[in-house]
């Protein structure tokens, strides 16, 4: 060991969100492709090396300088980079909907040498689910699925945060479910991470229907300072907590969630919208639906809505417009379950074919089952169902249907 292989006054390898620089010298020396005795010659032992690599040992800022002398990094800009951890900031744009402000995160971080190959695909991945890139989000995926045990930190927390709002945003939700459920688990010291991880999980236990979960995580938000630092993500809440609590509003409760409509915006506004559609269909408002959802651009799930709107109304007209507004976009793999309910509707109320139809819901609801739940879609599905099954005279076998799906369910205990 060389005799400046020692120190009077050790600090802490780590900074204050607790990144470790030893093991960022690692990643970045094996990036390039350096021997440890390359990147120690002149600076300390090669084992020495290692050992601070390996966070074995407490290194004054001097060691660092050098070292990542050698890698073409200035350990002091660094420092500040990483001061503010990036994950963090992404974390913070998608509480704020600042989508725009994420890009600029993420092109500023891809312009410097300050983050390794995983922490940039990371990066990448958030924005490809963020621009709804799905098909380059799940090649990502693929990709790092393969790597996961070198992800260290909060780069696995971030990683399964976004798998599970992949899996949300692509209509997966009992995968995303069982992802949000075991971040809910884990106890983050950063409360950046807690916010993003019970915000998504409210979203994905009120869109499946756990009642109790969402209003046990919901409280959790509430009693801290989230609702005062995000009050865009905490109104969205707001409305969900009112739907499910109650099946039907009272007039006050009623007139709350129209004036949140009117203060609302973006993401948020499209969710309170979302809330308001629900409670005026089980109001039997059907036509008051539809003069909402006239004002809204059609999207697989809006269309899937329009759809059991169009079966409950008998007026050839809304089948037009329900054609229409499907023809208005391009339906992708992941929105299947959406298309189903659309293609049942043209079979029953263009072309009376019933029977079509019930094969068609079948296969509807085993997708349900087993991929893409929507509590309130699903239980008007089963309606629907029963009713369709009954004019065929296939009752018997529908009721068989319901009976394996509801025995069947991973995660209808959590439903009640």
């Amino acid at each position: 060991m060389k005799k400046n292989d020692h120190f009077l006054n050790p600090v802490s390898n780590t900074n204050a969100n607790g990144f470790k620089y030893g093991t960022f010298l690692k990643r970045k020396r094996l990036e390039a492709k350096k021997t440890l005795e390359i990147i120690s010659e002149g600076v300390c032992a090669a084992s020495y090396l290692s050992r601070i690599e390996n966070n074995l040992v407490e290194v004054d800022d001097e060691y660092y300088v050098k070292l990542f002398e050698k890698l073409n990094i200035n350990f002091n800009e660094l420092k500040e980079v990483k001061e503010n951890e990036i994950f963090s900031e992404l974390l913070k744009c998608y509480l704020l909907e600042h989508d725009e402000e994420a890009v600029k995160v993420i092109s500023k971080a891809l312009r410097t040498n300050y983050y390794v190959e995983i922490e940039i695909e990371l990066m990448v991945l958030y924005d490809n689910i963020n621009r709804g890139l799905y098909s380059e989000a799940l090649k990502q995926i693929l990709d790092i699925n393969g790597k996961v045990n070198t992800l260290i930190d909060n780069e696995l927390n971030f990683y399964i945060f976004l798998t599970a709002l992949y899996a949300f945003k692509t209509n997966q939700s009992i995968f995303a479910y069982r992802q949000i459920i075991f971040l809910c688990e884990q106890t983050f010291d950063n409360p950046i991470y807690k916010y993003a991880v019970y915000d998504l999980a409210l979203d994905v236990f009120e869109f499946i229907g756990a009642k109790v979960q969402f209003l046990k995580y919901y409280n959790i938000l509430n009693n801290d300072k989230y609702s005062t630092i995000y009050p865009k993500a905490a109104l969205k809440h707001q409305a969900q907590k009112l739907l499910i609590e109650s099946y039907l509003l009272k007039d006050e409760e009623d007139e709350l969630l129209e004036e949140m409509m009117d203060g609302a915006s973006g993401k948020c506004k499209e969710e309170i919208i979302w809330q308001i559609l629900k409670k005026e269909y089980r109001k039997s408002n059907f036509i008051k639906c539809l003069e909402i959802t006239s004002k809204l651009d059609p999207t697989p799930k809006l269309i899937a809505f329009e759809s059991l709107l169009t079966l409950r109304i008998n007026d050839v007209q809304y089948i037009k417009r329900l054609e229409e507004r499907r023809n208005c976009f391009t339906i992708r793999n992941y929105d299947e379950s959406f298309e189903l309910m659309y293609l049942i509707t043209i079979q029953i109320k263009k072309y009376h074919e019933i029977k079509n139809a019930f094969e068609l819901f079948k296969k509807l609801l085993k997708l349900q089952n087993e991929q893409t739940y929507c509590n309130f879609l699903f239980d008007e599905q089963i309606i629907i169902f029963m009713e369709l099954a009954q004019s065929c005279g296939k009752y018997k076998e529908a009721l068989k249907i319901i009976m394996n799906i509801m025995k069947d369910k991973l995660v209808f205990p959590y439903f009640l």
